[in-house]
């Protein structure tokens, strides 16, 4: 998706993610939440702007500040701006190619943890590895099964969001990306207590250093920038 502020607004204006809005740290009543999420299904309609599904709609920076500040105008109206502004800022402000990058830091992470790791040309200490041990057990997030309640549920209209994106679990599946970046972001603020300075920018650049020996580039845009 071109714009994670459309993505939110498509995902609160969904029926099967009605229960789940704390999981983004949203936690506001559920008559505002109701209220909200058919005033969102009203900016849709603004986003797509006639067209047939998402990716055919207008994606112009006029368009999108529109959207955004539809969304602030529907908050107001339910007094529900503070609860929402954060949860609002982390998915305005994610980089539609950091979306995988998390998930790759995991598997790194889990592969350090299980003596998998491939050649990089880093070595880490054995102190700085029992720290991230103790971290990823205490971090790791479970994979939510968000996917296939996205895909499964039944309502006319998460049946019609479904059908403006290019998969039915499309909306579960970038959902999952923002929990895990979350959750490897709670890791790597856990690791900044227990280990020095020095230390984290030697494991800031063992991660770097794994991206480039799995995808034979360096990728810079891919470090987050709690890592730099």
């Amino acid at each position: 998706m071109s714009n994670m502020t459309d993505t939110l607004i498509m995902l609160l204006s969904t029926d099967w993610f009605l229960p789940y809005w704390a999981e983004i740290g949203i936690n506001i009543d559920e008559a505002k939440k109701v209220s909200v999420q058919l005033g969102c299904r009203e900016i849709v309609a603004q986003i797509l702007g006639g067209c047939s599904d998402y990716y055919r709609s207008n994606i112009s920076p006029d368009r999108q500040q529109e959207t955004a500040s539809l969304f602030l105008v529907l908050l107001r109206k339910w007094n529900s701006e503070p609860e929402v502004l954060e949860t609002h800022k982390e998915w305005a402000e994610m980089p539609k190619v950091r979306l995988n990058t998390s998930f790759m830091y995991w598997n790194h992470t889990v592969a350090l943890a299980q003596g998998r790791v491939q050649e990089s040309g880093l070595t880490l200490s054995a102190s700085i590895k029992a720290e991230v041990v103790k971290a990823l057990e205490e971090y790791q997030m479970d994979e939510p099964g968000f996917p296939d309640i996205c895909q499964k549920s039944e309502s006319s209209w998460d049946v019609h969001i479904n059908t403006l994106l290019t998969s039915p679990k499309r909306l579960g599946s970038v959902l999952n990306s923002m929990l895990r970046e979350r959750s490897f972001r709670l890791f790597w603020n856990h690791l900044g207590e227990h280990l020095t300075p020095q230390q984290l920018q030697e494991l800031a650049a063992w991660y770097r250093a794994m991206t480039v020996n799995k995808l034979h580039q360096d990728r810079p845009d891919l470090v987050p920038s709690y890592m730099e």
